[in-house]
């Protein structure tokens, strides 16, 4: 009977916190991202010795939603049906272009509701859109920018504008818009101030969980705008029938974007988020994996290189 009680206390409190998010919404909070399908639910959970916040699918239980799966997202409605039942600890917005979030760390104190950080509150200053307190002592931003950007992570600030999603608390910290703003410049400023020295460097996500970079001023610049190119360099194989067919089509993406440059095409391949130990450099007779692979995409191409 207790363990029923403690069970029916809990299921209550989410319900009570639901309904808290629900009369936050449709008072308007969050309005530009209300009605798209990108929403789920997370818990907090231990992975390799750490504690996550792992998203999941709002309409099957337990089962984990993924960046990379839009069919393991859903809407707004769901996701708060789904934190009724008590079985997750919030609810969170799978991040793609134009949307950008940035995560400040350790820089909010939710007891007094003040902001310990002297730089956070610059940068929220600086950024003059959307921040909102995230479930532990952080903040979190969201902001549209007009251009492609690469994800920053170091210790004084995180920038994501795809393959993460963010915890949404609707704890919205008074003195910033309500709304979501567009703001390239600022963000562009941050990461002048914040990225590591080669800004132009763009870190992708592998499918081992390192991370590969390739640096942008080695492709025209037009090529950032190529979604294709983009998607594969991160390794994200998402509608392709085999991770073969993948490899093929960055192979001629790259070959086009180099200027049919094999060594270059090479090098930024083994960086990307396709390349896989054991399989990319392995032996195939006289060759290679990725060489026979550059071999036949210039055989087979049809699209003429891009003139460097």
């Amino acid at each position: 009977m207790a363990i029923r009680m403690k069970e029916q206390t809990r299921q209550e409190r989410f319900t009570a916190y639901a309904h808290m998010l629900k009369e936050r919404f449709h008072s308007g909070m969050l309005s530009q991202l209300q009605g798209l399908p990108q929403w789920v639910v997370w818990r907090g959970e231990l992975e390799e010795g750490k504690r996550k916040k792992v998203p999941y699918n709002p309409n099957h239980r337990f089962a984990r939603a993924s960046v990379k799966i839009p069919k393991s997202w859903g809407t707004l409605q769901e996701a708060l049906k789904a934190l009724e039942i008590g079985d997750y600890s919030g609810i969170g917005f799978m991040i793609t272009p134009p949307l950008v979030m940035i995560d400040l760390d350790h820089s909010f104190d939710r007891a007094t509701q003040t902001i310990i950080h002297p730089q956070a509150e610059q940068i929220m200053r600086d950024v003059n859109s959307y921040f909102e307190a995230s479930p532990n002592t952080g903040l979190h931003g969201l902001v549209y920018v007009g251009r492609p950007i690469t994800n920053v992570h170091t210790e004084a600030i995180e920038i994501y504008g795809y393959d993460r999603f963010t915890t949404i608390t609707t704890d919205h910290i008074a003195g910033t818009p309500t709304t979501i703003e567009l703001r390239t410049a600022a963000i562009e400023a941050l990461y002048k101030q914040f990225a590591p020295p080669a800004v132009e460097e763009t870190s992708i996500q592998n499918t081992g969980g390192g991370v590969a970079t390739s640096r942008l001023t080695e492709l025209p610049p037009e090529a950032v705008n190529d979604a294709v190119l983009q998607q594969l360099l991160r390794g994200d194989t998402t509608g392709y029938p085999s991770p073969s067919n993948a490899d093929f089509v960055l192979v001629l993406k790259l070959l086009h974007w180099t200027g049919d440059i094999v060594e270059l095409t090479r090098k930024i391949f083994l960086e990307s988020g396709l390349y896989r130990e054991g399989k990319t450099e392995r032996k195939t007779g006289a060759t290679t994996y990725i060489d026979m692979t550059i071999r036949n995409a210039l055989k087979k191409r049809r699209n003429p290189p891009m003139k460097r």
